[in-house]
């Protein structure tokens, strides 16, 4: 049984372009993508890591990257990742998919085996460790079945589900047999280490800078203690909210007022509020 990794990748990123290949480490040349696939390498549930990019041109340095560095790509469409998920399964004949984002340089690779193996022990046909946060954002993995993955693709048509590969399953729990990965007595679902900003990358490109020389660079508990060892850190991103797609107007509404209150746009935010 093949258990291989997605990485959705492009470099059309809409509030940072060209994010994932923005260098990381400046002493040995490594870029945020470098970061992911270096730490996916260390991951010993894993059986096969491809990028997963468009047809656009725009993300032809990312098949440049991935000849350059021996990596299997696929390439598919922009807007139905469900699709180009689904191909690139397909072509390289996975029985497990385990779907990373290429935004996130401090993956820890003993998360991603503890997910698999609760994956694989309890027969599920979807785990994540984002079901009950409790590790960082920019630790977020998931692990599906390639039947749910064939199920989905042949039967979900709604652009959102198209767009968002495993929104259906987490919008329809009761449907599949979920599995969810969380610590026990820690929640650090405030901590943030994805790449999604310039404040994002700089703090990235500083905790790596932390982290280079460190046995244990590779677990996010060492990323951790950045943290509590240079509290100042923690201010470089401190505005940025978490991306997220909102399920109804409502929910997006709320979160565009939270967001110009912390821009201290407080008239904007009013109005925003007495309208809707």
């Amino acid at each position: 049984m093949k258990t291989g990794c997605i990485v959705q990748a492009r470099m059309t990123s809409s509030r940072l372009p060209g994010k994932v290949l923005r260098t990381l480490d400046y002493t040995n040349n490594i870029s945020v993508l470098g970061s992911v696939v270096e730490r996916l390498r260390s991951a010993k549930m894993l059986d096969h890591v491809v990028i997963a990019c468009t047809i656009n041109a725009d993300d032809d340095p990312l098949v440049e990257y991935a000849e350059r560095e021996g990596l299997a790509y696929y390439r598919g469409s922009e807007n139905d990742v469900l699709d180009r998920f689904y191909n690139a399964a397909t072509k390289y004949g996975y029985d497990n998919v385990v779907r990373i984002t290429s935004d996130c340089p401090f993956l820890d690779p003993s998360v991603i085996d503890d997910l698999v193996t609760l994956f694989l022990e309890g027969d599920y046909q979807y785990a994540s460790n984002c079901i009950r946060r409790t590790y960082p954002h920019g630790l977020d993995c998931e692990i599906l079945t390639y039947d749910v993955l064939k199920w989905m693709h042949e039967n979900t048509t709604d652009k959102f589900y198209r767009e968002h590969v495993t929104s259906y399953v987490t919008h329809h729990q009761d449907e599949f047999r979920i599995g969810s990965l969380a610590l026990d007595d820690e929640d650090y679902s405030k901590v943030r280490i994805t790449v999604d900003t310039i404040n994002d990358y700089t703090l990235a490109c500083v905790i790596t800078d932390f982290i280079r020389d460190k046995q244990d660079r590779y677990s996010f508990r060492t990323v951790l203690d950045c943290f509590r060892e240079h509290p100042y850190i923690s201010n470089i991103n401190a505005d940025i909210m978490q991306k997220k797609k909102y399920d109804t107007p409502e929910e997006e509404i709320a979160a565009a007022v939270k967001m110009l209150r912390l821009q201290e746009m407080d008239r904007a935010a009013a109005i925003l509020e007495k309208n809707n």
